[in-house]
């Protein structure tokens, strides 16, 4: 016989309230919250870079990827 989700509910509840450990909990909140979408988190200028990219890739302005990374390897 299974046990009910609210017995499951209660006894996550019951066990995170005795728990301690940051990791966990900061884990179980990033869990729980609700999904964001990366584009609205973007500001104007970022949304413009994002967009100049993609229409760079469509009209075939493309770097390599090693070249890309060799780039930012002598930009440290």
């Amino acid at each position: 016989m299974s046990i009910s989700i609210e017995a499951r509910k209660l006894a996550i509840i019951e066990r995170l309230a005795e728990m301690e450990d940051e990791i966990i909990i900061s884990q179980i909140e990033n869990l729980i919250q609700p999904k964001v979408d990366i584009w609205d988190e973007l500001n104007a200028a970022e949304q413009e870079l994002v967009m100049k990219g993609i229409k760079d890739l469509e009209e075939g302005r493309r770097v390599p990827l090693e070249d890309a990374l060799n780039q930012f390897r002598k930009a440290k």
